[in-house]
């Protein structure tokens, strides 16, 4: 399975979310998930990745497109992609 689509798998779990229905680049409110949420649904994403996110680049994510993309480069930098 590709990065988004364990981003959304995990979303879906998560917050109890129609997996195929989510679309990437719908801001994350719009899909009922609010800041605190969000946050606990980093840790998930870190430990499922192995990435660290810091809290300057949680600012910049605000859809799980933008999530994916931040993962996918974490990855590419920690040479795990």
């Amino acid at each position: 399975m590709d990065t988004l689509g364990r981003i959304k798998d995990l979303a879906g779990k998560e917050f109890s979310l129609d997996v195929n229905a989510l679309d990437p680049a719908a801001p994350l409110d719009s899909l009922g998930i609010d800041s605190l949420s969000f946050i606990e649904f980093m840790f998930k994403i870190e430990e499922e990745f192995g990435v660290s996110v810091s809290d300057e680049d949680l600012k910049g994510i605000k859809t799980l497109g933008d999530l994916e993309r931040y993962v996918a480069a974490a990855l590419v930098a920690a040479g795990k992609a």
